[in-house]
């Protein structure tokens, strides 16, 4: 058993625009009226946090933050990071080496799993890291025992007005399909589903602090078609509203009964139920919208299927959210016209749009690579946003100016209105005048909390 470190410091990387990063903002074009999606937390560094009480956690600091906590000692410091974070996350390194204050270096999450750059590190950790940390500290973790951290966000407009408040859930990590583009297969390609007693305490602790929206993060909930049953349960019987992010052939089959499950009647008084809860959305991964291209990605889901889907969900009022991919090899400037004007017409509430980006140690990168080419060096650039590889029809040039329209295409000025229509339109079709109080309570529930990231929300530790 390695001696246990007495000081061990995780970060993310550092940030010296003050503004959070906005999910909804790098996805939309609009200069007017947008919702504001931030990323106030490390999801990754929060889970190892409330698992392992004994480290350290630094977010998103500035660049003299982080240096000035070098200046303490450390026997470790890790960085947790993903692949356009990279230069930043290198000069983190180099100041730690040059500060004479750490032991060793350690490197996580997606980032970490690029191979040019692993010798700058003491220590690579590939997937989910608790188990792996542990040990440095006299115990053990398995899968089955990883305790769920509270993460709470919230919805809000560029004007700082917040709109709701949510909790984030992650009932499954991992994910098994094997998508050619995606590096989840080499991080962790066995769906590990997080313990029910783990989610419940999550859960209630949301409802504890008023929080009654859960947005469940699995890159594939449904995974594990049981353990997603017994989810959907305790969801309910908390009477939370929840969205998640699943395959469409699963969404399909069970969209039907997560809408009866909303109108239930009591079974102790047989009277139907006027609040506003259970499911209330999904995300999807369209990715494309010509089954050729579906199967050369390894997608193993039907065009069709996908867009009937949407339309499943779009029937009984529920929220959407798709994830689409251009910059195929046959892709051109024409073609992607026609195709931005067709998921245009899906009328989606937030629809992501990425460019093809080939990523370390995924079939993708070796494919792109060796018939092509990458030519970027620029780590910055590997963001989704951007082409950094030999495209046979279009340039990189025109690549930005395609996704620049396509984004203000899918996410026009009445995008906003209509979603925010819907939301209002579903809480009164399901629970009248209460529903549109209850909606309305979300504002300032989220706009009383305090977000303060230098106050992060655990749970209080367990003894293993």
């Amino acid at each position: 058993m390695p001696i246990m470190p007495p000081k061990v410091l995780f970060t993310t990387v550092y940030k010296n625009d003050p503004a959070p990063y906005d999910y909804i903002g790098s996805n939309a074009r609009s200069k007017w009226f947008r919702f504001y999606w931030p990323r106030l937390q490390s999801f990754g560094l929060r889970f190892l946090k409330q698992n392992i009480p004994e480290i350290e956690i630094l977010e998103y600091p500035t660049f003299e933050e982080y240096k000035k906590k070098l200046e303490e000692g450390w026997d470790v410091v890790g960085y947790s990071f993903y692949l356009n974070e990279t230069h930043e996350i290198l000069e983190m390194v180099d100041a730690a080496r040059a500060s004479g204050k750490v032991d060793e270096l350690w490197a996580g999450n997606y980032g970490a799993l690029t191979p040019s750059i692993q010798d700058k590190f003491d220590k690579i950790f590939e997937g989910y890291a608790e188990g792996a940390v542990a040990p440095y500290f006299d115990r053990k973790i398995e899968q089955k025992d990883v305790l769920h951290p509270p993460l709470i966000e919230y919805l809000g407009t560029p004007f700082n007005k917040k709109l709701n408040i949510y909790g984030i859930m992650f009932t499954t990590r991992g994910c098994g399909v094997g998508c050619k583009f995606c590096q989840t297969p080499k991080f962790c390609n066995r769906p590990h589903p997080v313990p029910l007693e783990s989610l419940e305490r999550v859960i209630s602790y949301y409802k504890d602090h008023e929080i009654n929206v859960v947005l469940i993060e699995d890159e594939n909930f449904g995974a594990s078609r049981k353990h997603a049953d017994k989810v959907v349960d305790l969801l309910d019987e908390y009477e939370m509203v929840w969205g998640c992010m699943a395959r469409a052939d699963y969404l399909r089959k069970k969209i039907p009964e997560w809408a009866e499950m909303r109108t239930r009647p009591d079974p102790a008084t047989g009277k139907k139920p006027r609040t506003v809860k259970g499911f209330a959305g999904a995300a999807i991964g369209i990715e494309n919208l010509h089954q050729d291209k579906l199967d050369d990605i390894n997608k193993k889901e039907g065009t069709e299927d996908v867009l009937e889907t949407v339309r499943l969900l779009q029937k009984y009022g529920f929220g959407t959210v798709g994830y689409y991919m251009i910059g195929f090899p046959s892709d051109t400037k024409a073609s992607l016209k026609n195709d931005i004007k067709d998921l245009a017409n899906l009328n989606l509430d937030i629809t992501q749009i990425c460019v093809m980006t080939p990523l370390p140690q995924t079939k993708l990168w070796d494919e792109l690579d060796e018939k092509y080419g990458i030519f970027e060096k620029d780590w910055h650039r590997f963001d989704m946003k951007h082409l950094v590889w030999d495209h046979p029809n279009i340039s990189p040039e025109e690549m930005e100016e395609v996704l620049s329209m396509s984004l203000k295409r899918v996410y026009n000025r009445t995008t906003p209105i209509r979603t925010s229509f819907r939301v209002w339109a579903n809480a009164y079709r399901y629970a009248g005048i209460s529903g549109m109080k209850e909606v309305a309570s979300y504002v300032s529930r989220a706009n009383r909390f305090d977000f303060n990231p230098e106050k992060p929300w655990f749970l209080e530790a367990e003894v293993r």
